[in-house]
């Protein structure tokens, strides 16, 4: 028997079927799936999801300690649910079909057995679960995917962060649960960037040795963020005061640049010199700096203290470019230039507008599209949208939706002298939505639809891709969806 926060009962007409795993440390592993007829009827998938979880209990069982529980079910809701509770995950049927579950989503799950479930949150403190699992699940598997997989979610937790407005913005030990997607910013995206600078920090060996004296020390006991950095501090023999202090007790982020990068000519060869800024109260950081010459690259890591720093370089010769933390892995505030538009903007944005495209000539159509276009706003955004038009876009900061017909949307850019419907959308889909990236003034995001069902249809899924920039939908569903590229290529080093 083990200590719980209480019991939860579910119930519901389910097929159940069961597989013991064996294991060394104990019994065998109890495995069920609860899933209703049609969903158990689907060939292998109940199969698949008793071999994932076994899987993902191996993992780690693995790289943290023993399993605390004696099984493990997952339990099909009727709702679109994604729940972790001590040995069991309940998840909607509609999503179990989806065939990227296994491999994501149940991982997470079962982790939150040791993390939330088998070691309490301390919620005084802050909730440290959810970056913790965010960042041994989510991130891990894109790790084992590739390098550029990684990054393309460490790029997303920082995209998502810049999306919040500086208002909503709360120091990582205030978070307690995902209630917004500020919070979520912070909670899960911060928190596992977190995990993801000490372990460069303290070296990956000794980072996982102090994931492991953490869960034996605390093993179904409650702990906190200063549990979490004893235990590193005793296995890394470093003090990590500071470390943890500005990363939970800060708000926001640093916003490090390079100002300027030159080379001086000098007797023997040559002075590559940097400098450096970042926002005050400074943070202290370790900086990735890329030096970028014809044909190769290289790596530097640089300690930043103060607000200012003047780096000095001996070269052999001079780079084309210098790039800050080019790989992302450093929490901080992206620079516009670096931030493609994606819809979070305008989910979180603090004062959002709302712009309706009127076809020519008043229309049946067009009256059943300026009726339906509030109750996707009040569903999209997190705050209430004021009324505007493409001619007040330049005249206030507010991110503007402009929502209409494919016909009057591509007439009401024509008429403002914006881009065009992209042409990588062409007109597929019943709805298009996309984010119109501008070098001044401000967001402009659309909504175009096929007819006003189409515009209904979005009400329920559109909210939950904050992440893209771009989607192409049929119906409800999603046909394809992406982030606009944005380069970054650095700061071009002059010659003094």
């Amino acid at each position: 028997a083990h200590p719980a926060d209480g019991i939860d009962l579910m119930a519901g007409p389910w097929e159940v079927r069961e597989k013991l795993a064996p294991r060394a440390e104990g019994p065998p592993l109890r495995l069920r799936t609860y899933f209703p007829a049609e969903l158990d009827a689907i060939d292998g998938l109940a199969a698949a999801y008793l071999d994932d979880s076994r899987r993902h209990i191996e993992r780690y069982a693995k790289a943290i300690g023993p399993y605390p529980f004696d099984g493990f079910s997952v339990v099909a809701s009727p709702l679109p649910t994604g729940f972790g509770m001590p040995t069991l995950t309940y998840i909607g049927a509609e999503v179990l079909k989806l065939p990227f579950i296994r491999a994501t989503s149940l991982g997470h799950e079962v982790l939150h057995n040791w993390w939330g479930n088998g070691v309490f949150v301390d919620y005084a403190s802050g909730n440290w679960a959810e970056g913790l699992t965010t960042f041994m699940a989510d991130y891990a598997y894109k790790e084992d995917e590739s390098a550029a997989a990684a990054r393309a979610m460490r790029l997303g937790w920082l995209r998502d962060f810049a999306a919040v407005p500086a208002a909503d913005q709360q120091p990582l030990a205030a978070f307690r649960s995902r209630t917004h997607g500020a919070a979520a910013a912070v909670g899960y995206g911060k928190s596992a960037m977190l995990f993801v600078m000490l372990r460069e920090q303290i070296g990956a060996d000794t980072f996982d040795r102090g994931i492991r004296a953490f869960w034996a020390r605390h093993r179904f006991g409650v702990a906190g963020w200063s549990d979490l950095r004893s235990a590193f501090e005793a296995e890394s023999g470093q003090d990590l005061a500071t470390f943890f202090d500005q990363w939970l007790t800060r708000r926001g982020g640093p916003a490090p640049r390079i100002e300027r990068a030159r080379t001086q000519a000098r007797a023997g060869g040559t002075q590559l010199i940097v400098d450096l800024a970042q926002s005050s109260p400074p943070y202290a950081l370790k900086i990735p700096l890329e030096l970028v010459y014809a044909g190769r690259r290289e790596r530097i890591d640089v300690e930043f203290r103060d607000g200012r720093r003047q780096l000095t370089l001996d070269v052999d010769t001079a780079p084309a470019s210098v790039r800050l933390d080019p790989e992302l892995r450093l929490w901080r505030v992206l620079a516009p230039a670096q931030l493609p538009p994606i819809l979070r903007q305008w989910i979180t944005a603090a004062t959002p507008r709302l712009a309706i495209a009127q076809a020519p000539g008043p229309s049946a159509a067009a009256d059943e599209t300026a009726a339906a276009a509030p109750a996707l706003v009040q569903r999209l955004f997190e705050r209430a949208a004021k009324p505007g038009s493409l001619e007040d876009l330049d005249r206030g900061s507010g991110p503007m939706l402009l929502i209409g017909s494919h016909a009057a949307v591509d007439a009401a850019l024509a008429g403002a002298g914006l881009p065009p419907r992209p042409a990588s959308l062409g007109v597929r889909g019943s709805a298009q939505v996309w984010t119109v990236i501008r070098a001044h003034g401000a967001p402009l995001a659309v909504v175009s639809a096929r007819d006003v069902g189409a515009l209904q249809a979005l009400s329920r899924p559109l909210p939950h891709y904050g992440a893209q920039s771009w989607l192409v939908f049929e119906g409800s569903r999603v046909l394809e969806r992406g982030v606009w590229e944005v380069r970054d290529d650095g700061v071009t080093v002059r010659q003094d």
